[in-house]
């Protein structure tokens, strides 16, 4: 923990924890499914292999992430439990970060726990880091023609369009929709509660300075 000490970082909304994953948390939660048959939710492929394939490419993400990371470029990746059980991954990315003010989102939930509205929660954590913590300025998202649910999520946080890029996943014309959120407009909602933990320890990773340490109190005798 002393000389990476992300592994203290902890994030709780009423029904999840995220932190930091060890190599193996969310391999299996991939490998018994991410994506319906047919739909295409990333613009990489790694979640519609075999699932030893798709369990591998989870934790060879992590180990690049964690690998490649550095002050002003950063992924954070982050295991989601619900009830002591992984359910999921959030992530919070940026590059160039002290001069772009600007981060991204992304997530991902196993087929067997979609639908119950822990994307909105897992987002909300990761805004609550990004705006109050990191002092992001914007936070942006992409979601696929394909996956409404995470569009449904950005629309309940005020994200602004940001235009539909064209690309191709495995030989398919897909659709991007982008997505805005200012730091303002976060401000003006109700906020769900998200209780942060281990942020100052790492701070300084994602190139902020260490808070000065406190002043230790000081006794004074007044004299009469």
């Amino acid at each position: 923990m002393r000389h990476w000490p992300l592994t203290q970082l902890t994030l709780t909304t009423p029904d999840l924890v995220l932190h930091v994953p060890d190599d193996d948390e969310l391999a299996q939660v991939a490998a018994d499914g991410v994506v319906p048959p047919g739909a295409v939710y990333f613009p990489q492929s790694w979640a519609s292999g075999t699932p030893e394939q798709t369990a591998r490419n989870v934790v060879q993400n992590h180990w690049w992430a964690r690998g490649d990371w550095r002050e002003d470029n950063w992924r954070l990746h982050l295991a989601v439990l619900h009830n002591g059980q992984v359910i999921g991954q959030q992530n919070l990315s940026a590059r160039d970060f002290r001069v772009t003010r600007e981060a991204r989102t992304g997530f991902w939930v196993g087929r067997r726990f979609q639908g119950r509205g822990f994307g909105t929660q897992m987002r909300a954590a990761a805004l609550h880091l990004a705006f109050a913590c990191l002092v992001a300025e914007r936070v942006t998202s992409t979601a696929f023609a394909d996956n409404a649910a995470s569009r449904r999520v950005s629309e309940k946080f005020g994200y602004q369009a940001n235009g539909v890029r064209r690309l191709a996943v495995d030989g398919r014309l897909v659709e991007a929709h982008d997505g805005v959120l200012t730091a303002d407009t976060w401000r003006r909602q109700d906020q769900q509660p998200v209780l942060i933990k281990g942020f100052v320890e790492c701070r300084h990773l994602f190139g902020m300075r260490p808070e000065p340490p406190k002043p230790e109190p000081v006794d004074v005798l007044l004299h009469l």
